[in-house]
């Protein structure tokens, strides 16, 4: 999964390092992302990952590093333990 936000962080901004030497942990918004950046760079999670943020993970947070995005898009793709409970015919 890193690799493809890596890949993304590359393609969507301009930082002051290369999206290849950052650690997962790294903040984002010290190596120079913008608002406008993060933006484009959830914009095109929600594309590759073939998922949508809810307003509630639309924050300054969520976009601060590769582990916080992994974390959402991680968040997103897990169905809830409601939607894997098969329910019997009563």
């Amino acid at each position: 999964m890193f690799a493809a936000i890596r890949r993304i962080i590359e393609r969507e901004t301009k930082l002051a390092v290369p999206a290849a030497r950052l650690t997962p942990h790294a903040n984002l918004y010290d190596l120079g992302l913008t608002p406008f950046g993060a933006v484009l760079v959830l914009v095109a999670i929600e594309r590759e990952f073939k998922i949508e943020f809810p307003r509630a993970l639309l924050t300054r947070e969520t976009a601060a590093s590769m582990a916080s995005i992994a974390h959402a898009i991680d968040s997103l793709q897990t169905p809830s333990p409601a939607a894997e409970t098969p329910r019997c015919a009563a």
